[in-house]
C-alpha cells in the first residue's frame, strides 16, 4: 500500500509482478502515481480514493481504452465520498499505463485535438513537476507501435518531454526532444513559475451571490515553513485556519479547502523584513489562479517581475472590503486571468513546443455567427478584432439577406468568412453550414446582438482547458434590458460542471460537435439540441464566470422565447442603464 506523499515524492517502488493495492487521498494522486509508476509492472490493481465527489449529479466517467483487460470494475460510495476501482489483466502493464486508464472514470478529461497538432508523450524519467505542464489530467505516454503498422521512419512521438535530452533516444522514440526545464521557460523564454490549471483553477468557488465568509488574513511561519489563512472578525473563533506549504505548489487538497474562501488580506506581510520567503510569490500565483483574492499588499513589499505576475501584483496592492455580486466577481476574475494567462503551465508548454517544431500546440477557435440582420454584422466583427485569444476566425453566415460590404471595416489581422445561405434554409441548418466553412479546433457560436468583451473568447478557452469538460460556456447571468434601458444580474451557478449553457456563450472542440452530430436542422432551439445530447450521451457540461458575456433583451422577436418577467426571475443585482459585466 503506498500513500500520497510516496507518489509526489515519485519514489514509488513495488515489486514487479505482485498485485498493487493503493490508497490515495484524492483524484489528483493518481496523475502522480502514473508519473512515478512508469517502472513498476502487475497484472492486477486496486485503488482506493479518500476523497471524491462526483463532478455532477449525473456523472458516468468510464475507464479509457486498455488491452488485455479480463475484469474492470469501478464503485462510487456517494453517502462516504469515496471511489475505488480494480482492473485485472491477462498480461503484465506499466501501473503508470493502468492507472491513466482510471482517470476518466473519476474525473472529467475531454481529450486534447487538433488538426495537425503533433503527438506528445512524457517520458519516464519525468517527475512530478511534468504535470504542471499538461493540458489533461491524463499524462501522454509512448505508445508501442504494432509491428504490422510499423512504417518507415515513424517515431512514437513527435515531442518527447524529458528529463534532459538523451541524443541515442531521438532516433528512436521522437522526432524532438523536449526537456522540462525548457517546457517551464516556454518562448519567448519566462522566467515567472508556472501554475497547474489541473489543479489551480475556480471550480467550485464560492458564488458570487453567496454571503461573504469570515475575512482571512495571510501570516506566516517561517519556522514550520508555511503560510496561514487565519480567519479574523467576529466569527473567527469558530474557522479553522488554512495552512500550506510555502515551498511546494498547492494541492488539489489545498485548493478544495479555499474554495469557500472570498479573499486573502496581505497587510500582515508588511513586518516582513528583507526578501520573501522562497515559494511564496508562486503560492500567490496559485491562490489567484483558484480564485481568491488577494489584497491590500503592502507597499513596501517589493516583488520582482520575473517572480510574480506584475499585474497579479498590481492588483493584490488595491484594498478590498467584503462584498456579493458583480463587485466581488471583478477582483476574483482579473486576478485569476492574470494568473492563468501569465503562470498557466500548458500555455508555457504550447509555445515551447510551437517553438521547437513550428507546429502550433495551442487550439484555435472558430467563431460562428448566423443572422438575418446584416446591419448588426459589423459591430460584431468588431468585438471578435479586439479580442486577446490570438488563434482564431470568425465565420459569419449571412441567413436570408445578401452579404454586407466589409470593405471599410478596420478589423486588424481577424479572419473573417462570409457565406450566403437562403432564407429557407432552417436556422440550424446555417449554423452547420458555418461551421462546414470554418476550420478552427474548437467551435464557439455567437448571437448577433448580445455583446462580448475583448476577453470573451480567451475566457472560454481556458475553461475548456482546466474544466477538460465536453462543452463549456457562459450564462445568461448578465442581462441588459433595452427598452428598460436596465443592467440585471441574475443568481447563476457557475465555476461547476453544469448541463445548461448559453446558447451564445458556449464552445466545444469539433471532434466532439462532430461526433453529437452538431446543430440540427431546427428553426430554433438550435443550441438546447446539442446540449440534450451530450448529458445523453455521456459528456458533460461546464459553466465558466460570465464576465465578458451579456444578453441583451431587445424590443424585437428573439430566437429565444421567454418574457422578460421570466428573466427577471433569481434577479440578484439591478442597475440602471448600462452596467458593463467586466472585470
Amino acid at each position: 500500500m503506498a500513500d500520497a506523499s510516496t507518489l509526489r515524492a515519485g519514489t514509488l517502488a513495488l515489486p514487479d509482478g505482485e498485485p498493487v493495492r493503493l490508497r490515495v487521498a484524492d483524484v489528483d494522486a493518481l496523475r502522480h502515481v502514473v508519473v512515478s509508476g512508469a517502472d513498476v509492472m502487475t497484472q492486477d490493481v486496486r485503488i482506493r480514493i479518500d476523497r471524491w465527489d462526483p463532478p455532477s449529479a449525473r456523472w458516468r466517467g468510464a475507464i479509457a481504452p486498455l488491452p488485455h483487460v479480463k475484469t474492470s470494475q469501478v464503485s462510487f460510495d456517494a453517502a462516504r465520498r469515496t471511489a475505488s476501482a480494480h482492473i485485472a489483466l491477462s498480461e503484465p502493464q506499466s501501473l503508470a499505463r493502468i492507472v491513466n486508464a482510471l482517470i476518466p472514470a473519476f474525473t472529467p478529461d475531454a481529450p486534447v485535438v487538433g488538426a495537425g497538432f503533433p503527438l506528445v508523450a512524457v517520458d519516464g524519467s519525468v517527475d512530478g513537476g511534468v504535470l504542471s505542464l499538461l493540458p489533461s489530467r491524463r499524462v501522454p505516454q509512448l505508445e508501442a507501435i504494432a509491428p504490422a503498422l510499423n512504417g518507415a521512419h515513424l517515431r512514437k512521438a513527435d515531442v518527447l518531454i524529458t528529463a534532459e535530452t538523451d541524443l541515442a533516444r531521438e532516433a528512436e522514440d521522437a522526432v524532438y526532444q523536449l526537456p522540462v526545464g525548457e517546457a517551464l521557460l516556454g518562448y519567448p523564454r519566462r522566467e515567472l513559475p508556472v501554475v497547474d490549471l489541473n489543479v489551480h483553477n475556480p471550480i467550485g468557488r464560492l458564488l458570487s451571490f453567496s454571503p461573504s465568509p469570515p475575512p482571512r488574513r495571510l501570516v506566516l511561519d517561517r519556522q514550520q515553513g508555511v503560510a496561514r489563512l487565519d480567519a479574523t472578525g467576529p466569527r473567527a473563533d469558530a474557522v479553522a485556519p488554512i495552512a500550506f506549504s510555502l515551498a511546494d505548489p498547492l494541492t488539489a487538497r489545498d485548493v478544495a479547502a479555499l474554495r469557500g474562501v472570498e479573499a486573502a488580506d496581505l497587510s500582515a506581510l508588511r513586518g516582513v523584513r528583507g526578501a520573501l520567503p522562497e515559494g511564496l510569490t508562486t503560492r500567490f500565483a496559485e491562490l489567484a489562479a483558484a480564485g481568491v483574492i488577494l489584497h491590500s499588499l503592502p507597499e513596501n513589499i517589493e516583488i520582482d517581475p520575473a517572480r510574480l505576475s506584475p499585474r497579479i501584483v498590481e492588483l493584490a496592492r488595491q484594498p478590498y472590503r467584503a462584498v456579493k455580486g458583480l463587485a466581488r466577481e471583478r477582483r476574483s476574475v482579473a486576478l485569476r486571468r492574470a494568473a492563468m494567462h501569465d503562470h498557466g503551465g500548458f500555455l508555457r508548454l504550447a509555445s515551447a513546443i510551437e517553438h521547437r517544431t513550428g507546429h502550433r500546440y495551442l487550439p484555435s477557435v472558430s467563431v460562428v455567427l448566423s443572422t438575418m440582420r446584416p446591419d448588426l454584422i459589423p459591430g460584431v466583427l468588431k468585438m471578435m478584432a479586439a479580442q486577446t485569444y490570438p488563434h482564431m476566425e470568425v465565420v459569419v453566415v449571412a441567413h436570408g439577406v445578401a452579404a454586407p460590404d466589409l470593405s471599410a471595416l478596420d478589423l486588424g489581422a481577424l479572419d473573417v468568412t462570409v457565406v450566403e445561405q437562403p432564407e429557407t434554409v432552417l436556422f440550424g441548418a446555417a449554423l452547420a453550414e458555418g461551421v462546414r466553412r470554418s476550420s478552427g479546433d474548437l467551435i464557439t457560436k455567437l448571437d448577433d446582438d448580445d455583446w462580448y468583451s475583448e476577453h470573451h473568447v480567451f475566457d472560454l478557452v481556458l475553461a475548456h482547458l482546466y474544466s477538460r469538460a465536453d462543452i463549456v460556456g457562459k450564462t445568461t447571468e448578465y442581462l441588459y434590458f433595452e427598452e428598460a434601458e436596465q443592467t440585471v444580474h441574475r443568481t447563476f451557478a457557475t465555476e461547476r460542471y453544469h448541463d445548461q449553457l448559453a446558447g451564445g456563450a458556449m464552445l466545444l472542440s469539433r471532434a466532439t460537435f462532430d461526433g453529437l452530430g452538431g446543430w440540427r436542422p431546427t428553426p430554433n432551439s438550435t443550441d438546447r439540441s446539442v446540449l440534450i445530447r451530450v448529458e445523453s450521451q455521456g459528456g458533460i457540461g461546464y459553466r465558466t464566470h460570465s464576465l465578458g458575456y451579456m444578453y441583451i433583451r431587445h424590443s424585437s422577436k428573439h430566437t429565444w422565447e421567454r418574457s422578460d418577467s421570466q428573466l427577471l426571475n433569481g434577479s440578484f443585482e439591478q442597475w440602471r442603464g448600462w452596467r458593463e459585466p467586466e472585470a
